[in-house]
């Protein structure tokens, strides 16, 4: 499944259950992706299928929201209003007077006619495009590429019913790492260790079903994910093609068509990093472990079997580079997989996005009308109900959630001098008993950081136990390092932050040939041991091993649940082994024996191709069977996990049963209709949503009906109905009759009169008892659906300079919350560092916590910020970067989350990095945020052009002024093909507010650019100009140093600012800063610099008049746009010129009293008024 953004520690100790709710964002940043706060997005309702799409292709170009207010060339899907062909077809299976009686063929030339006809009508209006993929099977619609301008133009075209954003989806890299499900171990298996695999095949009973078939032989099954190690010794001889779909510059060779290979770390163009800013690694593994999972030939040493080894193989390569992928390549495998006569699909793989009307979900909808079983991910964003993410809301598709297999816990008891300890191991290699390894004494070793490679480079773990603190990186990273650098075992201690500190960790990572043994050890005695090996040697021994095993059958806690809001329906449909999954992963090596290409993972997408084996298995004995009559057999015959702690949005049916849904007597079908344009249609599934109905002053009974359908038995089912969770308004559910073999039951839920109960809801299930017996989950909506949480989340503004200089300091956050709060917590989420902050998940600190927030409230963002560190509040501040504003609220009502981002800190201008000059153009390159966060904000779908928020002009002494268009990379050129010698002036101005001027000389004569503005020749006639900006490190120099005179050669004058005014009133009092031209300088003391700091920044400028007086000046210091008339303290000013005259204050007419130096040849004056003084 895609990205998913977890809740840190500080807000789970909240104890808070979470919904996202989408910001109101603003105009500048529409296009950003939607993001969960450490969670998935809420489904929306889902509606039957074919109802849905028709209400989708009957509207008149409408624009995803995600399109508006962008600019620059984008993806889009543009779908067109004639159905397609799975959509006609399901048009034809409900009876639908819509169906236009066409065969696929004609429906097809339709299309095409429509599509070219729509293309036509673009090339006329003026429109440009690149039609990248076209689609007449599972959608009607055509992928392109367009200038944002032209959107709307495409929109009012006659044809278009929607132009959908072409949304990049990223895997989850948690599911390549640990389980997050913390099992309960029991059933002590004594001393000795048997590290025997629980496989979900024996788990399952899948070997029984062989017995019965050829294990899934002649079923075609495409996995649409990654792509595929065909090469892998498991997976060869059932490989039989594929396609790949993956293009663009993130690759040094380019694919063919047919080759899905996973992406290989050669690939990797050297500008690209090996891991990515989400965690994701270059190359990829993730569709060779959900095929092997499907198909693998148990050519392994582990006893390691796909569910369904004998099927024909397919692969479809829709995901790239860090598991990222195009919805259009989704949607194109789909629709290849139903042209390659597919019989399953697996897509273990979504994005966050809760429409059902958007094209992966459109595209499963109709691959299952078009006979293609499909099996979808719900997502990795539990426990929290409703956080379902898409193509998983397709309401035909079945979705899959995640359980546990009975698993093999190790806890050790360490021996410390005369103190023994016991603790649990997180991890282990794979297939190496810890005991026969750590058998010995050994040296423990504290690894100064947190366990980074770097770390390990500074100290000597070879054959030693590694000591280290929780924090900044994965787990799975510590181990590795730890195993590279040659430890024995490794100690990972919690960290102050860490979930359940002070305790142990309390997590199992799993096993892997990469791990070492892995002690979890409280906090209280890691820093103990930290504390005894800086007195001197610290010896350890393992002296026992216990071994324990989990009861497996939990819902594993990361795995997504319904309802999908606001129908109430029931999701997943059924659920499979997800956690810590072995299976086939690519060995990139050249000549590798693929001995250790075989991993663990986690996650929904692990569950999911167990489900696409067993429907393989199903369709291999049930040719006959359709995809809903799989689906049907799938849920009435699962098992119920224990159902006081996981509901039926939990677990959806149960847990998958294949023997049973194999040998499956009868199947159980609910009818699901919708009324669509007065017709009604009609498809089944497995459960009975009944939805949203609130009692209300007359009793209501509405009624589902199921439909008992006989395979091969006459067994008389005794009907009975269990009620799991009671209304609190009494409502019931009854069936109209108490036992059948065949035919139609109806099933009743009763409301009686009354008022509604807030937060009431009835769920349980109808069991069908027989010799065999089968069960359908149902669930029903008893009182109000109530909005809640956030109405209103929004950045007013997301450029902010928290730096003091009175221009955007701050920005704020305005919300609005549908019912009164009970604890609001506001948080900087970093987007350029997810590992950033105190307990390495990305949150750099609080904003605030509010108590009973109601209605509206806007909140100030300052910079500042706080941690809990302990039992302290310990204030800081915000660094520049790139941040989100994450909300997490709790009400009586529910809880929720909100988001809004990008927001940009910065308090510093761009800087000029280099100058050339050359061929009557001077380029130069910018250094700055904007520029470099550029590429990671791209990921969140944050893209902007940098010239919009670096504003760049110059002037140059020639009186020539202009704009400059900077360039994503951040270069800039100005026009310079006037001959002579310049004095040139860049103005640099950004979003935030910071500004900068940096100043130049150019000859262009001999290309030569010198920094400050240096005396021009005098055929230049160039006019007076600023001369320099000092840099903090040279007035540091100057106070610090020998030096008494700090003379800035020049024209007339630089800028100071506050600080460097307030470092130079330190200056001794025999030093100055003097500026200088050829006719006149001033000389300031420290106690002129203590005075002109009080006006914060300043520019001093020794300005030429044209006056009657001769050589006539005048000083010049402005503070912002205010002009300083008169200093308290008395600077030095000098003129230059001939012995016999005086000076006089211009603007007064009056004579100052002056001193004449002959050596060189000026009068000098001590004043305080800043006026204009010249000789007479």
């Amino acid at each position: 499944m895609t990205k998913k953004f977890r809740l840190s520690a500080a807000l789970l100790s909240l104890g808070l259950v979470t919904t996202l709710v989408s910001p109101v964002q603003g105009a500048e940043f529409d296009n950003k992706k939607p993001r969960a706060p450490k969670l998935n997005s809420t489904s929306i309702a889902q509606n039957e299928a074919v109802d849905s799409q028709l209400k989708v292709l009957s509207q008149q170009g409408a624009i995803d929201k995600d399109l508006k207010g962008i600019s620059g060339q984008v993806n889009v899907i543009v779908h067109y209003d004639e159905p397609s062909v799975g959509l006609e077809r399901g048009l034809k299976q409900t009876n639908s007077k819509k169906w236009s009686g066409l065969s696929d063929e004609k429906v097809k030339e339709k299309i095409a006619k429509q599509q070219q006809k729509a293309n036509s009508k673009m090339q006329s209006k003026g429109i440009k495009y690149k039609k990248n993929r076209s689609y007449q099977t599972v959608i009607n619609a055509e992928a392109m590429t367009v200038d944002a301008k032209d959107i709307e133009k495409i929109a009012q075209i006659e044809d278009v019913a929607l132009v959908e954003k072409d949304d990049v989806i990223q895997l989850d890299p948690s599911e390549m790492h640990a389980s997050k499900q913390q099992d309960v171990a029991k059933d002590t298996m004594g001393d000795e260790l048997n590290l025997k695999l629980i496989p979900s095949i024996t788990h399952l009973k899948v070997d029984k079903v062989w017995e019965l078939g050829n294990k899934g032989e002649g079923v075609k099954v495409g996995v649409i994910d990654t792509g595929i190690d065909y090469n892998h010794p498991d997976l060869k001889d059932v490989y039989k093609g594929g396609r790949n779909y993956v293009g663009g510059g993130d690759y040094n060779t380019k694919r063919n068509a047919d080759d899905p290979y996973e992406t290989k770390p050669e690939e990797r163009p050297d500008r690209l990093p090996e891991v990515n800013e989400s965690g994701s690694e270059y190359y990829t593994t993730h569709g060779t472990h959900v095929a092997g999972t499907i198909a693998a030939q148990g050519k392994n040493e582990f006893g390691m079997y796909g569910v369904a080894p004998n099927v024909d193989l397919y692969a479809y390569r829709v995901l790239g580079a860090y598991g990222r992928g195009s919805t259009s390549w989704i949607v194109g495998g789909i629709e290849d997989a139903v042209k390659d006569d597919m019989d399953i699909i697996n897509l273990s793989l979504g994005n966050s996005s809760p429409e059902e009307n958007q094209a992966n979900s459109m595209a499963v909808n109709n691959a299952m009308l078009l006979g293609v079983t499909a099996n979808v991910a719900t997502g990795n964003s539990g426990p929290e109900r409703s956080t379902l993410g898409g193509p998983a809301t397709s309401p035909l598709g079945i979705g899959v959630g995640n359980t546990t297999l009975p698993e093999e816990r190790i806890d050790v008891d360490l021996k410390l001098g005369e103190d023994t300890k016991n603790y649990k191991l997180m991890a282990y290699e794979f297939g190496v008993n810890p005991e026969t390894t750590l058998n010995d004494t050994y040296e423990l070793v504290n690894v100064p950081g947190l366990g980074k490679k770097e770390d390990f480079a500074q100290v000597d773990v070879k054959d030693k136990v590694a000591l280290v603190e929780r924090g900044e990186i994965a787990f799975v990273e510590k181990i590795k390092n730890a195993k590279e650098a040659g430890a024995k075992a490794i100690i990972i201690y919690n960290s102050e932050t860490g979930s359940n500190s002070p305790g142990p960790v309390d997590i199992f990572v799993g096993t892997s040939f990469d791990y070492i043994p892995t002690v979890d050890m409280d906090r209280t005695q890691g820093l103990a041991l930290k504390s005894k090996l800086e007195q001197g040697k610290v010896m350890i021994d393992f002296t026992k091993f216990n071994v324990t095993t989990t009861p497996g059958d939990e819902v594993n806690d990361s795995s997504s649940r319904g309802p999908s809001l606001p129908n109430f329906d029931i999701k997943p449909d059924v659920s499979a082994p997800g956690t810590n999954i072995l299976s086939t992963v690519p060995s990139f090596a050249a000549g590798d024996n693929y001995s250790k290409a075989y991993a663990q993972y986690t996650g929904t997408s692990m569950a999911t191709p167990h489900i696409s084996g067993v429907s393989a298995l199903l369709k291999e004995l049930h040719p006959q069977w359709t995809p809903f009559d799989i689906k049907s057999a799938l849920s009435n015959t699962a098992k119920h996990l224990d159902k006081s702690k996981y509901d039926v949005f939990s677990q959806g049916a149960g847990l998958v049963q294949p023997l049973e849904a194999a040998t499956a007597t009868s199947l159980f079908k609910v009818a699901h209709e919708t009324d669509v344009n007065g017709v009604k249609q009609t498809h089944t599934r497995g459960t009975i949503a009944f939805g949203n109905h609130m009692p209300a002053t007359e009793a209501q009974v509405i009624t589902k009906t199921i439909d008992v359908q006989k395979l091969s038995s006459d067994d008389n089912y005794a009907i009975e109905v269990e009620t799991t969770r009671p209304s609190k308004s009494g409502a019931t559910v009854t069936t109209d009759v108490q036992s059948i073999q065949s035919g139609k039951v109806t099933v009743n839920l009763n409301i009686p009169a009354g008022t509604p109960v807030e937060g009431d809801e009835i769920q349980g299930y109808i069991h069908f008892k027989g010799n065999r017996s089968y069960a359908l989950p149902f669930a029903a909506n008893l009182s109000e659906v109530k909005k809640k949480g956030f109405e209103k989340f929004m950045l007013t503004n997301y450029h902010m300079s928290p730096n003091g200089d009175g221009n955007n300091d701050a920005s704020s956050v305005q919300m609005k919350v549908y019912n009164k709060q009970n604890l609001t917590l506001l948080k900087y989420y970093d987007l350029l560092n997810e590992k950033n902050g105190p307990a390495g998940d990305g949150y750099v600190g609080s904003i605030d916590l509010f108590h009973s927030l109601d209605g509206e409230k806007e909140v100030a963002l300052d910079g500042k910020l706080y941690n809990i560190e302990g039992s302290n509040r310990v204030e800081g501040k915000l660094a520049d970067g790139v941040y989100a504003v994450d909300a997490i609220t709790t009400s009586d009502n529910g809880n929720a989350t909100a988001y809004d981002y990008p927001l940009f800190v910065k308090t510093k201008p761009a800087e000029i990095k280099s100058v050339a000059l050359n061929n009557g153009k001077l380029s130069f390159k910018l250094d700055d945020l904007y520029i470099n966060a550029k590429e990671t904000l791209s990921n969140f779908d944050v893209n902007y052009n940098v010239s919009e928020f670096l504003k760049v002009s110059y002037e140059l002494s020639n009186n020539k002024t202009g704009e400059v268009v900077i360039a994503d990379s951040g270069d800039g050129a100005i026009d310079m093909s006037d001959k002579g010698e310049y004095h040139l002036t860049v103005n640099v101005e950004d979003a935030a507010g910071n500004k900068a001027s940096y100043k130049y000389t150019v000859n262009t004569n001999t290309n030569e650019v010198s920094e400050g503005h240096k005396e021009l020749s005098d055929n230049t006639g160039a006019p007076v100009e600023p001369s320099k900006t000092l840099t903090d490190n040279e007035v540091n120099q100057f106070v610090n140093g020998k030096q008494k005179v700090l003379t800035l050669e020049g024209d007339s004058a630089v800028t100071l600012t506050k600080a460097q005014l307030v470092k130079l009133s330190q200056m001794k009092q025999n030093k100055s800063v003097v500026l200088n031209t050829s006719l006149h300088a001033v000389a300031l003391n420290s106690s002129n610099m203590r005075e002109l700091s009080k006006y914060g920044d300043v520019t001093l400028q020794l300005k030429k008049v044209d006056s009657a007086y001769q050589n006539a000046v005048q000083v010049l210091v402005k503070a912002g746009d205010s002009e300083v008339k008169a200093l308290v303290q008395p600077y030095a000013l000098y003129i230059k010129g001939n012995n016999g005259l005086n000076v006089y204050n211009v603007d007064t007419n009056q004579r100052v009293a002056s001193k004449y130096d002959k050596k060189l040849g000026q009068y000098g004056i001590q004043v305080t008024q800043l006026n204009t003084f010249g000789l007479k």
